[in-house]
């Protein structure tokens, strides 16, 4: 096959040999990029063994393309050269990283991509059984929010963390597989290679962690004895176990204030109110709405996600929705992902087609996200009436502040978590750590002999990722701050976004990009100011 490259003139020799080489890599890897691409998200919205072999035999093919060995070789001769073009210069950096990812032993490679297929697949068809009746998340979630009786609540729980038991051995295989690709490249454990290889570093990361932890400490333990009294009162009860917050995990808030959000979602179309409200503020979705998979099927997934296809406009959403306040809060997320892939600009080259980092577009979504339970938006949105909004508006503001603080405190068990399940898989009690770590963050005192941790996805699908939604956290009360002292509103909150978030897409590093962005560099002080005070 003849490639037809376009390439731009440059005077250096090096900077001109540099640019080819991209150029050639780009046109072969993004076609199958796009195939894997198209093939996961058939794999996740049908279940079928056939997308997910498809998926595992493309993602190794692209993953032998970075497992070039020649290929690395230049990559780090081009590296340590002088690259006065500053696009160039990024690019190659993000291509280093990405090859040095990938030169393990390619059988390995394969092992890896295989049970990670395998073990998604697994969580994917998973349903919990009741008294042989299958239940999917969103009804297992509906038992432990609406239900008072605590046998109910207890038997919901250890039904869905049933997963766990039948993805432990499989998990622990992967962890340690993924160990021993990373310290064949000279790393530690795949932990400090991952955060590595996405431009972070386990100091600064635990800095900004501990950090918060102090600053939320506090308001968090006050905030959890409201809970605990209000929710013991519910359940007549004098000890309070896990299942009884509302959540698997209680990473999300209980229902406390005696509101009842879904009210007003549940006779609204939750998708076409997300789609007018983008439209409104000038990202408009429609053209993504109309890609996706909106609602739940059989062996689907029944989580949700948002992919870009081929980072020229082919950009979908997952999701199993249902009218309520969870499905309205998770539509505005993935679409707050979309527009952000979508308004990337498209004159940067293919490898910069990307957000500045993973928790810059978590950030997006989850200030997208928060209007969900903003009475601004809900008056707007399900008509209601001045007298309503009043009434309602000083408890949504104690349930949005309740939630953050709820989710900052889990997101550190799972960071702190998952940094010592890669430090010492095999030989330390893993369950007895994270029950200790449930205590320590989130004031549950709790233990069973049971991997209970392991039910949660993200270690299989999304390995040391879960630090980002909380960074995410951080900046999107950043650009909260940016948004509130400019007074932006409407299409001018919608340009402010697509010029200094969107548009410069990959081309610097996070921690540049932040201060390029929002003038100072990454804080928890406004999350701090917007959810503490």
């Amino acid at each position: 096959m003849i490639l037809k490259i376009k390439l731009k003139k440059y005077t250096n020799k090096m900077e001109q040999e540099i640019s080819r080489f991209i150029e050639l890599h780009v046109a072969i890897v993004k076609l199958l990029l796009k195939k894997a691409n198209i093939s996961y998200f058939n794999a996740i919205t049908t279940g079928k063994k056939e997308y997910y072999e498809e998926y595992e035999k493309l993602s190794l093919e692209v993953e032998k393309i970075y497992h070039d060995k020649d290929d690395f070789e230049l990559v780090k001769k081009y590296k340590s050269a002088e690259i006065k073009d500053k696009i160039l210069k990024r690019e190659i950096e993000l291509l280093y990283n990405s090859y040095w990812g990938s030169q393990g032993d390619i059988k390995l490679l394969e092992k890896i991509i295989k049970l990670s297929s395998k073990i998604e697949k697994d969580f994917n068809i998973f349903r919990a059984k009741i008294k042989d009746k299958e239940f999917t998340d969103n009804e297992i979630k509906d038992i432990l929010k609406k239900s008072t009786d605590s046998a109910e609540l207890e038997t919901a729980w250890y039904a869905s963390k049933k997963q766990a038991e039948a993805v432990i051995n499989d998990l622990l295989e992967l962890i340690n597989l993924r160990n021993t690709l990373a310290k064949s490249l000279g790393f530690n454990d795949y932990y400090e290679m991952s955060l590595e290889l996405s431009e972070q570093n386990e100091q600064d990361l635990t800095k900004i962690f501990d950090e918060l932890d102090k600053l939320t400490k506090k308001p968090f333990k006050n905030l959890k004895t409201e809970i605990d009294s209000i929710l013991t009162k519910k359940y007549n009860i004098k000890e309070l176990k896990p299942w009884h917050y509302h959540d698997l995990f209680f990473q999300e808030a209980p229902e406390i204030y005696h509101i009842d959000l879904d009210k007003y979602y549940e006779n609204q179309d939750i998708i076409k109110i997300a789609e007018n409200y983008y439209n409104e503020i000038g990202l408009p979705v429609s053209d993504v709405l109309k890609q996706s998979d909106l609602y739940e099927k059989p062996d689907k997934y029944q989580h949700a996600c948002c992919m870009d296809i081929d980072r020229e406009g082919d950009i979908r959403i997952v999701q199993s929705t249902k009218n309520n306040e969870k499905w309205m809060d998770t539509t505005l997320h993935e679409l707050g992902h979309s527009v952000y892939d979508k308004f990337i600009d498209k004159n940067l080259p293919f490898l910069l087609r990307h957000p500045a980092h993973i928790f810059t577009t978590e950030a997006i979504a989850l200030f997208f996200g928060r209007n969900a339970i903003n009475p601004d938006f809900i008056q707007k949105y399900c008509n209601i009436n001045n007298s309503e909004k009043e009434k309602i508006s000083p408890i949504l503001k104690k349930i949005i502040r309740m939630q953050k603080l709820v989710f900052s405190r889990w997101s550190q068990v799972m960071m702190r978590f998952e940094k010592e399940l890669y430090k010492n898989p095999n030989n330390q009690d893993m369950n007895r750590l994270w029950w200790s770590l449930v205590k320590e963050y989130q004031l549950i005192d709790f233990y069973r002999d049971k991997p209970d941790w392991a039910s949660k996805i993200h270690l299989t699908s999304s390995p040391v990722y879960y630090h980002n939604y909380l960074l995410g956290e951080l900046l999107a009360s950043q650009i909260h701050h940016i948004i509130k002292t400019k007074d932006y509103s409407g299409k001018e909150m919608g340009e402010f976004l697509k010029n200094k978030i969107f548009f410069p897409g990959k081309s610097y590093q996070w921690d540049e990009f932040v201060k390029k962005a929002t003038d100072e560099p990454l804080t928890a002080k406004y999350f701090f100011e917007e959810f503490c005070r």
